[in-house]
């Protein structure tokens, strides 16, 4: 580089320039030439307020999807997806300002690209697996209804020790767990095709007009509803009956499921032997 294009340069370098004029006759290398200049024109390093936002928007997922997470899930999305795509089939829900309210403290989660929700195949013929049938494990609550509907009594029957010989108080109570037990010890012992498959829980069992819906605790007849979702209620009666010493043995009676008489009795575990 010759001295009279560094003439510039060194004029612009002000006070630093003097360092180098006793050096005029030697060759500079530009990148320490630049060093010496000020930074003029040097590119300005935007703050942090000022850099552009993350492209996506918060969502909440309404249905289990594939390659994302399940439902419930709250993370960020294309904006175009959750236009065009998840917003329209209803799959997925802005999380707003009143939302987020709503929800209180949420976690937002990173996109899960192996998720794969759990799918309940249910057998429609009679497929072979291994040399076996295929077997369904779960009823739908139709089925379920319909099987209960046609293996239920009028009358489940339960026998309960008494606070005192003459009392109605009970020891504890008759539970809707119990009454639930009670019903598929019914529906198993009966000879329903689908009688082995029911399900039922204490949550579908509930105590008509009573101060507690899941329990009694008095002697009585009462009225149970028992409800599977979607599907109209089952009505039957539950009568419970004072334990009398020489009650017969056992958790079901001889009177028991199937054997006539429109009702099942059912004691308490502890039992003297005739």
């Amino acid at each position: 580089m010759s001295t009279q294009s560094l003439a510039p340069l060194l004029s612009i370098a002000g006070p630093r320039a003097g360092l180098l004029r006793p050096s005029l006759s030697l060759s500079i290398c530009h990148n320490c030439l630049r060093s010496f200049l000020p930074s003029v024109n040097r590119q300005h390093v935007r703050g942090k307020k000022t850099l552009p936002k993350a492209a996506g928007i918060k969502v909440r997922l309404l249905k289990d999807i594939p390659g994302y997470g399940p439902k419930g899930s709250i993370m960020m999305v294309a904006r175009g997806r959750m236009r065009t795509i998840w917003y329209q089939r209803g799959e997925a829900e802005y999380l707003t300002r009143d939302l987020a309210k709503q929800l209180g403290k949420y976690t937002l989660v990173e996109r899960d690209p192996g998720f794969q929700p759990v799918v309940v195949q249910r057998a429609t013929g009679p497929a072979q697996v291994g040399g076996g049938p295929v077997k369904d494990t779960l009823l739908t609550s139709a089925e379920t209804v319909i099987t209960l509907s046609s293996v239920l009594p009028p009358f489940i029957r339960f026998f309960r020790a008494t606070t005192a010989p003459y009392a109605n108080t009970l020891h504890g109570s008759v539970t809707a767990s119990d009454v639930a037990n009670a019903i598929k010890m019914i529906a198993q012992s009966s000879k329903h095709p689908h009688g082995s498959r029911v399900v039922v829980t204490g949550d579908n069992v509930t105590f008509v007009k009573q101060p507690e819906r899941d329990r009694v605790k008095t002697i009585g007849e009462y009225e149970v509803e028992i409800t599977f979702k979607g599907e109209e209620a089952i009505k039957r009666s539950v009568v419970v009956m004072r334990e009398e010493e020489d009650s017969a043995a056992g958790v079901v009676s001889s009177a028991a499921v199937g054997l006539g008489g429109g009702s099942s009795i059912f004691k308490t575990p502890q039992r003297r032997e005739l």
